[in-house]
């Protein structure tokens, strides 16, 4: 393998680390120290470039994964092994960059964590440096330098054990720990890169093990992707997509939906068309429209008006990796209905017998016209009297209980009932009389009983039903003073009082006496016959 196909700037900066190295053991002036300094961002920026190349990769191999995860998931977990080792080693270095920075320059951990290496003071500071990383020892066996060693061997050798030994000899894992030559001679990787190092060479160094580190698991994880056979996909997103037979899914019935993988690429949009489809030509006869395409993927608009099962049909042209264009033909539909909201009270759900009861019925997704409704019982009717709206009549036989069942014409044809609702059947009220809009027992001046000349029936302000007729058949007029009856007629068969009641009236009655309105009746909408209630009045 190449490994992380490393550009002339990279390159450059390599040599350069190189260079400065060398110097170190020559002299170390203040124009080293700084270049130092530009050398370690250079490496910096270069492992967070490595970052997002590894990224990537990984990007591609869980789109992969989805794609065939029989052949691809055991490559995808030695690529997530592979992460987390480099993962660890990188912080394991980081951390040590921290200690050095804080311990060299007498600042807390944060301090140190944040502050860049051209802003140290202690640039050229090699004591505190060379006693963390090698210690008391000649060696430095006793430092955090063979510690850091350690961990770069075992780093190494659990990359290699993601791949059989065929395979080890193709790697290039560039990684060296091996012992140095200096102009004292040779001695151990930790002696030779951090003796008597100062501290913007420390951590320039280490530094430059982190870019190692990150190029090592480009390599490796490149080399997994390849295995795992990334190169047969054409796309570079896979995505779940649901595409249910209806988002409407009525009680009883089962909901279906097509589940699948969707291959798109962000960078190469389809182009998406929408027409009439001639299948002999694989191809569009007239065009009506074209679908805008962002990152890959169509989002196809139609402004509604009217409601309705409406269809489309289209073709998604692809262009090919060898060139030309692949039409893959499409067809779909959609409903439209009116936005409704059906209230159902729970414990309120009630027809009156006689009067025309008004109700509405909807389904979400049908339209209007594909909506039937029956109604149970013998003699009772439900008519449809406008969009969504209806009116029932009971008999006056009606039971107790009756049921509105509801059926709709679906988009295949089909007939498909959507239940039932019940409804409880009572009958009207029983209605009230009122004289001057007062009922029962209560006074009145005798200038007014004399000019108000009806006697009046309703159910009431507060009932459902307003204006339903009732009608006075009968009622019967007593005035009594002191105890004594001293008027009467029984030939009132109307609302309106007779004449000669109200001539006694006028003349006649005086402060205290008591007019009672008795056997007052009148007949419903049904034609029935009701009693109501007496009237008692005092004059004063």
């Amino acid at each position: 393998m190449s490994g992380g196909n490393l550009s002339p700037r990279q390159k450059m900066i390599g040599m350069m680390y190189l260079v400065l190295t060398a110097l170190l053991a020559l002299n170390v002036s203040k124009d080293i120290l700084n270049a130092f300094v530009l050398i370690n961002t250079s490496l910096e920026n270069t492992v967070v470039n490595y970052d997002e190349k590894n990224e990537s990769m990984y990007s591609d191999f869980n789109v992969a994964k989805q794609f065939d995860p029989i052949k691809v998931t055991p490559y995808w977990s030695k690529a997530q092994q592979a992460k987390q080792l480099s993962s660890d080693l990188i912080n394991y270095i980081k951390e040590l960059q921290i200690k050095l920075m804080k311990e060299t320059e007498k600042i807390t951990e944060n301090e140190a964590d944040t502050l860049q290496l051209k802003f140290v003071n202690a640039k050229d500071n090699y004591d505190i440096p060379t006693n963390i990383m090698i210690g008391q020892t000649e060696d430095g066996s006793k430092g955090l330098a063979r510690e850091l060693k350690n961990k770069l061997m075992s780093y190494k050798a659990e990359m290699l054990s993601l791949f059989n030994k065929e395979q080890q000899q193709l790697l290039n894992i560039d990684l060296k720990t091996d012992d140095v030559t200096t102009d004292s001679g040779k001695e151990n990787w930790e002696m030779g890169n951090f003796y008597h190092t100062p501290l913007a060479a420390t951590i320039t160094i280490l530094s430059k093990i982190q870019t190692d580190v990150k190029k090592v698991e480009y390599d490796v994880v490149s080399n997994l992707l390849k295995k795992a056979g990334k190169k047969q996909f054409n796309f570079d997103t896979i995505m779940t997509r649901v595409i249910p037979s209806s988002n409407y899914v009525m009680l009883g019935e089962d909901y279906k939906a097509d589940v699948f993988l969707a291959a798109f690429s962000t960078t190469q949009n389809p182009e998406i068309v929408i027409g009439d489809y001639d299948s002999t030509k694989n191809n569009l006869s007239t065009v009506i429209d074209t679908v805008p395409v962002s990152n890959g993927l169509g989002q196809y608009t139609v402004a509604t008006s009217k409601e309705g099962i409406f269809s489309y049909e289209g073709v998604l042209k692809l262009k090919k990796q060898g060139g030309g264009v692949e039409n893959f033909p499409f067809t779909s539909e959609y409903i439209v209905a009116k936005p409704s909201l059906v209230v159902s009270p729970d414990k309120m759900n009630v027809f009156y017998i006689g009067p025309k009861n008004p109700v509405s019925i909807s389904v979400p997704g049908v339209a209007s016209e594909n909506i039937k409704a029956t109604i149970t019982g013998s003699g009772n009717r439900i008519t449809k009297t406008g969009n969504g709206k209806y009116e029932v009549k009971l008999s006056t036989g009606s039971p107790k209980n009756v049921d509105i069942k509801v059926s709709a014409v679906m988009a295949n044809g089909e007939t498909r009932g959507m239940g039932k609702m019940e409804f409880v059947a009572k009958k009207l009220p029983k209605p009230l009389s009122s004289f001057l809009g007062k009922s029962g027992e209560f006074s009145i001046k005798k200038r007014k009983v004399s000019t108000f000349p009806i006697v009046k029936a309703s159910y009431g302000k507060d009932f459902v039903f307003t204006g339903l007729p009732l009608t006075v058949t009968n009622c019967y007029i007593e005035v009594y003073r002191d105890g004594e009856r001293i008027y009467e007629n029984n030939k009132m068969k109307t609302r309106f009082i007779p004449d000669a009641a109200r001539e006694f009236f006028r003349e006649r009655l005086r402060k205290g006496d008591k007019i009672f309105f008795t056997r007052i009746a009148v007949k419903d909408i049904n034609n029935q016959t009701i009693e109501l209630p007496i009237i008692i009045i005092t004059v004063k």
